[in-house]
């Protein structure tokens, strides 16, 4: 009994210490990051995108009649080049969603400053060229996804495109004068690709779309005079025929706002 009463002051002297030590060796917890919730696809949007165009050799013009003499003179034949270019435009569309899969549909207009040229050499000498220039696209495309992950979504799409295209004929050094049609085309073709998007927030989302585009053919008539194809004062000859098919890829970057 008497151990304990000497005892009992230094262990109520050392209580407030202990306390002390016990509340500073409880830290306060960092608070929580906040996360924001990625929310399903479905809902209408809109944005902007840009990226480049690129295409192949263009198909060989094919020409009506191509009588011997015509074949003579253009002997070394028709060969073809692509302008590749940059392209930008807008978009909107509108998606559902049913569990993984989403479905919708999206519109967009894009300016290009592509085109592809045509040339013939003859034994004249003389190059015979052939130009189409792309001053805008437009395309309604349907697309069907899976969404890899809540926020990422990989798709396929496809629709029809519409373009205006300017057709333009010039033969520098042939001797021959011409006068041709042609002028505009507003063609309709039909474009495939495939894509993927990725919500980096709730209402801000970022994708890459890859797409084939086809605009078809287009006809031309140039009447020549003079040189190899008629004397002076002659009716001349018609050149008449097609070009093959305007066909082109493009790779875009999209920026796109969810209502």
């Amino acid at each position: 009994m008497r151990k304990l009463l000497v005892l009992a002051p230094f262990a109520i002297l050392s209580f407030p210490a202990f306390a002390a030590d016990a509340v500073m060796d409880v830290e306060p917890q960092p608070p929580m990051a906040e996360i924001v919730p990625v929310g399903d696809w479905t809902g209408f949007y809109a944005g902007v995108q840009i990226g480049g165009a690129f295409g192949g050799d263009s198909g060989v013009i094919n020409l009506s009649p191509f009588t011997p003499g015509l074949q003579t003179a253009f002997a070394p034949g028709f060969s073809g080049d692509f302008d590749n270019g940059v392209i930008g435009g807008v978009h909107v569309g509108y998606d559902w969603q049913f569990g993984q899969i989403v479905v919708g549909g999206i519109l967009d207009l894009t300016g290009t400053d592509i085109g592809d040229v045509q040339q013939g050499r003859s034994i004249t000498p003389a190059t015979y060229t052939i130009g189409r220039d792309l001053d805008y696209l437009a395309t309604l495309r349907a697309r069907i996804g899976y969404t890899v992950t809540p926020s990422i979504l990989a798709y396929a799409t496809g629709g029809i495109a519409y373009g205006k295209v300017d057709f333009s004929y010039s033969q520098p050094g042939s001797g021959a004068a011409f006068n041709t049609s042609g002028g505009q085309d507003n063609d309709i073709g039909y474009t495939v690709g495939a894509g993927v998007e990725a919500k980096v927030t709730q209402k801000i989302s970022l994708g890459l779309e890859y797409l084939y585009t086809n605009l078809g053919g287009n006809d031309f008539t140039a009447n020549l005079v003079n040189g190899p194809f008629g004397a002076p004062g002659s009716a001349g000859t018609n050149l008449t025929g097609s070009d093959g098919d305007f066909d082109f890829h493009t790779v875009q970057m999209k920026l796109s706002y969810r209502f």
